[in-house]
């Protein structure tokens, strides 16, 4: 008798979860449902998302400003400062003087 295929688990490392909230760590919302995979399915889902959000800055924030923002052009009309920083301050360990 043949053995059943299994089929593997999708894994998502601190890369694939700071890119996912990395819309929303910028500016306050989840335009384009990245988040849908953690669970922020509704039609509404900002608001989890915002309430979820904090938690989610302590263990990504160093992460996103050091990948994510730091790539970003920051020309005229951009935001200057994230809105995660703005709502929850720089993260622990993060060098914000530059």
């Amino acid at each position: 008798m043949p053995v059943k295929r299994k089929i593997g688990k999708r894994r998502t490392g601190d890369a694939a979860e700071v890119k996912a909230w990395a819309g929303l760590f910028s500016c306050g919302y989840d335009y384009f449902r990245d988040l849908k995979p953690y669970g922020f399915t509704a039609k509404d889902a900002d608001r989890p998302a915002r309430a979820a959000a904090s938690e989610a800055w302590k263990r990504l924030g160093k992460t996103y400003l050091e990948t994510v923002w730091a790539d970003r052009f920051k020309g005229p009309g951009q935001r200057q400062v994230p809105w995660a920083v703005e709502e929850f301050g720089f993260p622990e360990g993060c060098n914000h003087a530059g």
